[in-house]
């Protein structure tokens, strides 16, 4: 049989708990050997309770690690160790004790608020009336986060398909935040200025800053100079150096401290990422963690960046194709139709005065007349919508302008609907056809008045804004930098809904019954403002009203010379003056030729622009004026007027036109002869106006007065 006493000196027996929680344990150095290596050892350790949850002891590298002394450390439950997500969602005790696992990952905190990824490795010590665990503790920070930058590019890949950049920026924020433990995040794309093209706050941050789900661009926000100059990532720990520094983070209320981290490509900085208020201080291994995951970012977000950019040019591609077809086809049939109007109401006209008043045909040739001059006016509008009018420009201070517009206005909209001028612009200058601007300002009125239904509320402000680079990038409506007089019209009628705003400025589109309307009245809007280089939005909401506000370019006072249109002058007496009539429709040519003899004047005409050469060349009288169609077969009128002012030099000159196509006008070569210009169709009696009242100024006798409002 087996010695018993053998058996008795192997048998093991449960040890008791020291006084400080250790096990005794029964070896030559007594019970201070287990003791020793436990608190001495370089691996962090500690004693849990299994059934509580409470520190029974830890060792001094945990006292490192964790930076509380052991004495507190003795005094809390793992629970408060373990950061808040990690303690309700990785019940680790209750596994441990069910499932016998002997190794488990949580996210700890430590006393400076931080917190590391750790590895546990567990050993139970059975007592008699308790278990305790024996927990090893690993920092497995750096294995975590390397997981964790995984994820989080595989999924930013996965959202880049269907997410928008703002969408991905504020992902990458979100994650930022949750990896350094902040609660503020900005992500700041740079453009060539440094100035912040695009941007996005984090959701934490959006609570209490940011105000909507898409951060605003913001307006001239310098990135930070310290990161631009140096390159580098930059900390601030404390509020004192934070508030010198020109970053978001300063703008929030709370802020506290702050991490500033470029993504630097071809060692130029493309974009900055910010986080702040961390409980603790920022350090190096934030920014190694930021460089990485700002670095994976990037990547994936300025090819989205890229893609968006070139969809939109795309679209203003597409848009402006479309409306350059439009163009293509106003200016294709406007000079026919206009040279076919300028017959009807030419011969109308002729009649009309060859009648005595209370002839019965009167009436019915005067409302032949007034439908030839609505034709006329409505090609006008497609040709401001196609960008093809003649316009002369003049120099406009904003507010003055506007307010003399006033009262005729008023009268448009009606008495019961309240017109508000609300001036802003501080003596902001635009360069604009007079008549151009008051076409503005009657369109977008008239369809306030449309949209209040006869009562209700216009109200106009003017404001003068200027336009970076960084917001051509954004959804600015204006796609070029500078500055810019803003005109904004407001009503508070029954608004737009969604599905018909992007179809506003088409040319006849209109909601309108049918009759009540041609609809090219926003067209017109919008091509009056691009063909003076500014730009047009309109912002809707159905039930409430709308609001359409103009962008046109800020001048600097200069010399704009004046091309002259007269007022009319109905007396006759040509006293024999000569005149050059050329045009290639010989119906028009008779109506101009015939009309003028009518009143006194010498005329001369031709089709031929090769012929009116050889009749100044050959003329043994001197003549007084040119008139000259604009398009013509052989030779433009502008070619022609160089060429009879260089037989002639004093040769004046008025150019005459239903569509002059591309033809530039007027240009800086221009002399004092050749600054006037007539749209077909005229009225008989405003044209020959103007023809005594140029006639009557180049011969020194008292000039009619003279305006440069179309």
């Amino acid at each position: 049989m087996p010695d018993p006493s053998i058996d008795k000196r192997n048998e093991q027996q449960a040890p008791s708990p020291q006084p400080d929680g250790m096990p005794a344990v029964d070896t030559p150095q007594g019970n201070n050997f287990f003791k020793n290596i436990f608190e001495n050892h370089a691996a962090v350790m500690m004693l849990i309770d299994a059934e509580s949850g409470s520190i029974v002891d830890a060792n001094q590298a945990a006292a490192r690690f964790y930076g509380w002394p052991v004495s507190q450390l003795r005094s809390m439950k793992i629970d408060e160790i373990n950061a808040p997500s990690w303690a309700h969602e990785h019940p680790w005790l209750k596994k441990l004790s069910e499932e016998k696992e002997d190794r488990f990952f949580s996210m700890h905190r430590k006393a400076d608020g931080t917190l590391s990824f750790v590895e546990l490795n567990f050993g139970t010590i059975p007592l008699e009336n308790k278990t305790l665990i024996l927990a090893i503790i690993q920092d497995n920070s750096e294995r975590y986060n390397f997981a964790a930058l995984t994820e989080f590019r595989h999924h930013l890949l996965e959202m880049a398909d269907n997410a928008s950049t703002e969408d991905l920026l504020t992902y990458t924020l979100d994650e930022a935040e949750r990896l350094t433990g902040s609660t503020l995040g900005f992500f700041d794309l740079i453009s060539d200025d440094q100035s912040i093209m695009r941007s996005a706050c984090s959701s934490n941050a959006k609570k209490d800053n940011c105000g909507h789900a898409r951060h605003p661009i913001v307006i001239n926000f310098k990135a930070p100079a310290d990161v631009l100059q140096k390159k580098r990532a930059i900390i601030h720990n404390d509020h004192a150096t934070l508030r010198h520094c020109n970053s978001k983070s300063v703008s929030h209320k709370e802020a506290i401290r702050e991490l500033i981290v470029p993504v630097i490509r071809n060692g130029k900085v493309m974009a900055i990422l910010e986080v702040g208020n961390k409980p603790a201080n920022y350090d190096q291994n934030d920014i190694q963690l930021l460089n990485e995951l700002s670095g994976v970012a990037w990547d994936i977000i300025a090819r989205k960046h890229a893609e968006d950019s070139a969809q939109k040019t795309m679209k203003a591609m597409q848009h402006t194709q479309n409306m350059d077809s439009i163009g293509r086809l106003a200016g294709g049939i406007a000079h026919d139709i206009n040279n076919m109007l300028s017959t009807i109401l030419g011969h109308t006209e002729i009649v009309i005065e060859e009648l005595n008043d209370k002839s019965p045909y009167v009436e019915n040739l005067l409302n032949i007349r007034d439908s030839t001059m609505r034709a006329a006016q409505l090609i006008q509008q497609l040709l401001a919508f196609a960008r093809k009018q003649t316009i002369l420009p003049k120099i406009l201070e904003l507010d003055t302008a506007l307010q003399d517009e006033v009262p005729m206005l008023q009268k448009l909209i009606g008495e019961k609907i309240h017109l508000e001028l609300r001036p802003g612009s501080h003596g902001a200058k635009i360069l604009i056809d007079p008549s151009q601007f008051e076409q503005l300002l009657t369109s977008l009125c008239a369809n306030a008045r449309e949209a209040s239904n006869g009562t209700g509320s216009v109200i106009i402000e003017t404001s003068s804004i200027k336009v970076y680079p960084a917001d051509c990038y954004a959804n600015h409506p204006c796609q070029t930098p500078g500055n810019f007089a803003m005109i904004s019209v407001i009503d508070n009628g029954c608004g737009i809904d969604k599905n018909v705003l992007p179809h506003i400025f088409e040319p006849f589109f209109t909601t309108k019954e049918v009759g009540n309307g041609s609809g090219m009245g926003l067209s017109t809007v919008y091509g009056i403002v691009t063909q003076n280089n500014g730009y047009l939005e309109c912002e809707s909401t159905p039930g409430k009203g709308s609001r359409f506000t103009i962008y046109l370019p800020l001048i600097e006072e200069t010399t704009v010379p004046d091309r002259k249109r007269l007022r009319k002058d109905t007396t006759s007496n040509g006293d024999q003056l000569t005149i050059l009539v050329i045009d290639d429709n010989e119906a028009i040519l008779y109506i101009v030729k015939t009309a003028l003899e009518k009143r006194g004047y010498r005329v001369l005409s031709t089709t031929s622009a090769n012929e009116a050469i050889n009749i100044v060349a050959n003329s043994g009288k001197k003549i007084d004026l040119l008139l000259a169609d604009v398009v013509m077969p052989e030779m433009n009128g502008k070619e022609l007027s160089r060429k009879l002012r260089a037989i002639s030099p004093h040769l004046k000159t008025i150019f005459m036109s239903g569509f002059p196509q591309e033809i530039n006008l007027f240009d800086e070569e221009d002399t004092e002869h050749e600054r006037y210009f007539i749209s077909k169709p005229f009225k008989l009696a405003e044209f020959t106006a103007t023809i005594k009242a140029i006639l009557t100024e180049s011969h020194g006798t008292q000039n009619p007065e003279t305006e440069t409002k179309s």
